[in-house]
């Protein structure tokens, strides 16, 4: 069985990359085929782009950006996105948390501008539980 205090996904071994970046190499290489799509015309499952065509992330989208309204950062009201303020990894299931699996708290609409210019500035903090 896998040590998971000896993952290469834990957050002290990526310095320098985003949460993000580490999501996208944990769902290519576990190659994990659970995530079945629902439409032929989705990325390959178990990408992080092709969970966010899932209901599951529709829903909870729809919900947060009807509570924000606005951009809350700028307050600008167009190109709105659902951001993550941080990342959760599962160590135990050598996994994160699948995008809808996160506390309401944890996601803040952003415009595309201010979405794209947080990422290229800040870091997005992963969080082993």
């Amino acid at each position: 069985m896998n040590d998971p205090t000896q993952s290469k996904y834990r957050h002290i071994s990526f310095k320098g990359e985003t949460a993000y970046r580490r999501f996208i190499k944990a769902e290519d290489e576990l190659k994990s085929n659970h995530f079945e799509p629902y439409q032929e015309n989705i990325p390959a499952h178990g990408t992080y782009g092709a969970l966010l065509f899932r209901p599951e992330w529709k829903a909870i989208r729809e919900e947060i950006l009807a509570r924000d309204k606005t951009c809350v950062i700028c307050y600008n009201k167009s190109d709105l996105q659902v951001h993550h303020r941080q990342y959760h990894f599962i160590v135990r299931e050598n996994k994160f948390k699948l995008p809808w699996e996160y506390p309401k708290y944890l996601l803040i609409t952003l415009c595309e501008s201010c979405h794209r210019r947080g990422h290229n500035k800040f870091k997005v903090p992963t969080i082993n539980i």
